[in-house]
């Protein structure tokens, strides 16, 4: 499994006994990762209610993606063409600001200027 951003909520069990708040951490096939403070838990799936089963399932897909989006711009970064682009960056309103690569890129615009 895969760790990701906090996704906040009320948790409840299935059979709707019992609530508990937490960050969701991750989710696979059969249990989900809930931060609750500073510690962890691990626990099956089947424990939670089907509305909360369902929602973990499709954040913890949407945090898994994230975290294949940040290895692959990794590795391009590491690449030749990616050691060229040390320092990258991007138009934030009417300035450029640094930027660091969270998805490898799929278009490129480059931009060169000379003088004579």
């Amino acid at each position: 499994m895969l760790t990701g951003i906090g996704q906040a909520r009320t948790w409840t069990s299935a059979d709707g006994s019992k609530t508990f708040e937490g960050d969701l951490v991750s989710c696979d096939d059969n249990s989900v990762t809930v931060r609750r403070g500073i510690k962890q838990m691990t626990f099956k799936l089947a424990l939670l209610s089907e509305e909360d089963q369902k929602w973990a399932k499709e954040e913890g897909a949407k945090i898994t993606a994230a975290e294949e989006n940040k290895e692959e711009a990794a590795q391009f970064m590491d690449g030749d063409f990616g050691k060229a682009l040390k320092k990258l960056q991007k138009l934030d309103g009417e300035a450029f600001v640094d930027y660091e690569l969270e998805d490898a890129p799929k278009y490129f615009l480059l931009y060169f200027s000379a003088s004579w």
